[in-house]
């Protein structure tokens, strides 16, 4: 499965701002960018200082799953870009929680 993971402070700060602007209509807001969600786990390993190659892939027919997902569920809004990166929501989670990041963000993404 692919999905568009989003970090929440940053929904909620863009939500607000479209409600500050007066915004209206329909809005899809997310983090931008793409991950299945073992390449998001293994992001977030490396990018917290872990082994990535600890993450094993499942298949999603593996996880006997009680309702039936879409493989491709990637949210992202044709109006604007107003939300941060995937990359940068991941940094953002970091360093809030105080997690050193022992390993370049950049190599993190070549995996």
């Amino acid at each position: 499965m692919t999905i568009s993971p989003t970090y929440v402070p940053d929904l909620v700060n863009t939500v607000l701002d479209l409600l500050i602007d007066e915004e209206h209509g329909l809005w899809h807001v997310a983090n931008s960018g793409a991950a299945t969600w073992a390449e998001f786990a293994r992001l977030v390993a490396l990018c917290s200082g872990y082994d990535p190659s600890k993450i094993e892939g499942r298949p999603t027919s593996a996880l006997n799953l009680l309702a039936e997902r879409p493989a491709f569920s990637v949210l992202a809004s044709e109006r604007a870009r107003l939300m941060p990166s995937l990359e940068q929501g991941i940094k953002s989670y970091l360093q809030d929680r105080g997690i050193s990041r022992s390993r370049s963000f950049a190599a993190a993404r070549s995996l």
